[in-house]
């Protein structure tokens, strides 16, 4: 029988005889603690304590032990390197053990050092492997090292780089590719030498899961927003003077950079309005011209995700008793399942502690990935809808409480529909929370009749009532809508559905769906924009009928920047609509159509907005479900929410 667990062993130089120091099959060899430390950003580590009773206690010296931990039932290597720091200690109540600690096989790439070399013309992989040769021509015969899979390029496949001989060959490569290039390196063993790998990301993907009520023990989710920033200042190559005053005795001499000129300073207006002026530098040494680091500058805030989200676990390792599932690894992708927190979700580990003596005390850090704003609020909203769903839970078994007990004690029935009506409240706040501090609907005859009073109370956003289906048909309930909302003070837009079936069609429905809003509108506030409903083809050029509608809202007063395209995913590109006109694009995505976004699937193409679900619920609308959108983006928040 396969005895399920990790064995530790220990060797005198690198082919040195192997000793067993901790096994899953006996007592007769076990540590006191026993933990692998891997990090997808750092090479792994482990820490070991024993007792004097083991036979290898004090067999453990700095650089020439190495020590190796395995899952024999898998037949797989979990950590392998070589002892740094052997520590005899002794604790508070007298008990001693040798407390060693030990660095992965990418601790041989600080053996060596690098000469003083420039490169220029030289892809990536070309330049990794000089580096490589250059270590392998300093150390033993047992640290040399093979290139293995190289995928990290750049857009040209070209660097212009230089090696510094001030570092070892670790720091080179992490300085020179990794912090420039991103990836991540990898040292492995195998029968015929040790392979450095070279990858974007080192790992795949988990085919078992972690799930609360499973093997889920406990979970931390935090954010850190300490890399915020709303505007940022590229700096580029140091500007040094030709000439040095050579009198001068000052050994701290530094020099100004290449900055974009005028204040120095790329913006996100929106943020700033939002958040105030925040500015972060950024260092380009090799860029020497202001067009270049302007690009890359305005590159960086384009793409910066500012708030860094992981989520911390403790978890059993379900593969010790079921032989069909693998162990996790450092890098791979996991599916992690906690319903009564919003979490069902898809995401990288990133770090891991493998606790080989106390396998239920092993913990994971999944995520830690950067996340712009509107990502940040899809988590918050997923948090929202999962503390509705058990509110909504909890309202049930009241209200089954209050049936069985109603015909028989009027004191508690009184009591409990107290309660009661406390859980609707909250349940109705919750439904209000979205990413933009409130929810956004859109709305029509088939929520019949509205109490706009109450939808604004449960947090509304925005509102966007139909007017008309084509033209034949008004909105049964459009007069009523709109001009209540106006009354409760709705954020509110209008749209029409698009059924025409000639440019000259396209016209008159634009003519028809303004007067008709205009006329329910009257004297009171305009709406935040109009916007065309495109779920079908009713022409073969569809871009050329939508033109037409919007050329002639543009006539009646409609600035494009007023109008709002909603495309039907599916159909998006068969349509081939002129989006750049447009002042935001609408789409809809529905996945399981449960009326959550955990359930919900993504547009496949650009947004401004996402309709997730045709299924939802806020206070105001009793007589039927209501469709939900989210993740505005923020020229959608600065043009029709704020």
């Amino acid at each position: 029988m396969v005895s399920h667990g990790y064995r530790v062993t220990i060797r005198q130089g690198w082919d040195g005889e192997e000793h067993v120091i901790h096994s899953e099959r006996t007592d007769k060899f076990r540590l006191l603690m026993c933990q692998v430390t891997k990090d997808v950003s750092a090479y792994d580590s482990l820490e070991i304590q024993i007792t004097p009773d083991q036979p290898q206690y004090a067999n453990f010296h700095q650089f020439t032990t190495f020590v190796k931990v395995t899952r024999p039932d898998l037949q797989k290597t979990i950590f392998e390197g070589r002892v740094i720091t052997p520590d005899d200690q002794m604790d508070t109540g007298g008990s001693i053990f040798n407390d060693v600690i030990c660095e992965g096989l990418e601790g041989f790439l600080h053996d060596s050092v690098q000469p003083f070399a420039e490169f220029h013309n030289t892809t990536p992989k070309d330049f990794l492997q000089t580096i490589i040769t250059n270590h392998n021509n300093q150390v033993d015969d047992y640290k040399r090292i093979k290139l293995g899979t190289v995928t990290v390029t750049n857009s040209t496949d070209n660097v212009y780089r230089f090696l510094e001989d001030d570092k070892d060959t670790y720091d080179n490569i992490t300085d020179k590719l990794i912090n420039s290039l991103g990836g991540e390196i990898r040292v492995r063993h195998e029968s015929d030498g040790l392979y450095l790998d070279y990858e974007p990301q080192i790992g795949g993907q988990s085919i078992q899961k972690i799930e609360l009520g499973k093997n889920l023990l406990s979970l931390q989710r935090s954010v850190d927003a300490l890399t915020f920033y709303t505007a940022l200042k590229p700096l580029g190559a140091t500007q040094e003077p030709e000439t040095t005053d050579d009198n001068t005795d000052t050994t701290d001499v530094s020099y100004p950079r290449l900055t974009i000129g005028g204040d120095g300073l790329i913006r996100n207006e929106a943020l700033i309005a939002k958040f105030g002026l925040i500015v972060k530098a950024n260092d380009w040494d090799d860029v020497t011209t202001q067009a270049v680091l302007k690009t890359k500058g305005q590159a960086m805030m384009d793409a910066q995700k500012n708030l860094k989200t992981q989520i911390q676990l403790t978890y059993v390792d379900l593969s010790h008793i079921n032989k069909d599932l693998d162990s996790f690894n450092n890098g791979d992708t996991v599916e992690l399942v906690s319903r009564i927190q919003g979490i069902d979700l898809v995401e990288r580990i990133t770090g891991m502690v493998i606790d080989c003596v106390n396998i239920a005390s092993s913990t994971m850090t999944i995520g830690e990935d950067d996340m712009n704003q509107s990502s940040y609020e899809a988590m918050n909203l997923a948090q929202a809808n999962a503390a509705n769903e058990t509110l909504a839970k909890m309202i049930n078994a009241q209200a089954q409480q209050l049936a069985e007990i109603k015909a028989n004690s009027n004191t508690q029935y009184e009591e409990l529909a107290k309660k009661n009506a406390q859980l609707q409240a909250a349940i109705e706040q919750l439904e209000g929370k979205t990413s933009v501090g409130g929810v956004i609907i859109d709305v029509s005859e088939f929520q019949y009749t509205i109490d706009w009073t109450a939808v604004v109370k449960a947090g509304l956003a925005l509102a966007v009532i139909r007017v008309q289906h084509g033209t034949s048909h008004e909105d049964l309930t459009y007069k009523a809508n709109i001009s209540a909302a106006i009354d409760a003070g709705a954020n509110y837009a209008v749209y029409a559905y698009n059924a025409a079936i000639s440019v000259e069609d396209a016209k008159t429905e634009a003519t028809n769906f303004y007067n008709r809003a205009q006329a329910a509108i009257g004297d009171g506030k305009q709406p935040r924009f109009w916007m065309i409903d495109v779920e079908e083809k009713t022409m073969t050029d569809m871009r050329s009928c939508i033109s037409a509608y919007m050329d002639q809202l543009n006539s009646l007063g409609v600035p494009d920047n007023k109008i709002v395209l909603y495309i039907a995913n599916h159909l998006y590109d068969s349509f081939n609509l002129d989006v750049s006109r447009a002042g935001a694009v609408w789409i809809p995505s529905y996945g399981q159509n449960d009326g959550t976004v955990a359930g919900s699937t993504k547009p496949t193409h650009p947004y401004d907005l996402w309709q997730y679900t045709s299924k939802g619920h806020i206070a105001g609308i009793t007589q039927n479900t209501v469709d939900l959108s989210t993740d505005p983006s923020d020229r959608f928040k600065t043009n029709y929410l704020e």
